[in-house]
């Protein structure tokens, strides 16, 4: 069961990409460091990266690029507020096992999402989602959304794959008549 009963889709236009995650995992800290080497490392868009813990070495890395930079260690409503005000939420992931919260937080609250496959095999929200499996990949749809508002298509199609899979009120009567 989630947090998320609604969709919260904000409007208008977001003003900084962001990556959020746990960043005293490794495969997080991974995550960001190749974002910021090899995605933002040119791109001339604000990219914020926010999580729990993250290492010295990160943040030194985070604020030696013009437009990156790192919050550290963000509150529950300061998180949700990021991640409302984001043009796009970009969520690589190195692990294509089990569905990601930080992913369907995105949808569920954020504007756009730029993915890998890992982050949505298995999922179904791969509709949902714009996947890109490279770096440049990456750059160039961070590029083309940078400007466009989430799209009313966009936002019903979302709303339909998650009320489908993950509806709390829905998932709970499966269980009930599994139970009984």
């Amino acid at each position: 069961f989630l947090p998320y009963r609604t969709l919260k889709l904000p409007e208008g236009i977001g003003c900084y990409c962001l990556y959020h995650g746990n960043l005293s995992i490794a495969e997080n800290e991974k995550a960001a460091r190749w974002l910021i080497k090899e995605v933002f490392h040119d791109l001339k868009v604000p990219f914020v990266i926010t999580g729990k813990n993250p290492s010295p070495s990160l943040e030194k890395l985070a604020h030696g690029q013009v437009h990156t930079c790192i919050v550290a260690n963000p509150g529950e409503k300061e998180m949700q507020d990021m991640i409302t005000k984001a043009q796009v939420n970009i969520l690589p992931s190195y692990n294509d096992t089990g569905v990601k919260l930080k992913l369907l937080n995105a949808l569920y609250n954020g504007r756009h999402c730029v993915v890998n496959e890992s982050t949505v095999k298995g999922s179904g929200l791969d509709a949902a989602c714009h996947i890109a499996s490279n770096a440049q990949g990456f750059k160039s749809i961070v590029s083309q959304l940078y400007h466009q508002p989430l799209g009313e298509e966009e936002y019903r199609l979302r709303s339909h794959l998650l009320q489908h899979a993950f509806d709390n009120k829905k998932n709970a009567e499966r269980l009930i008549a599994w139970i009984w």
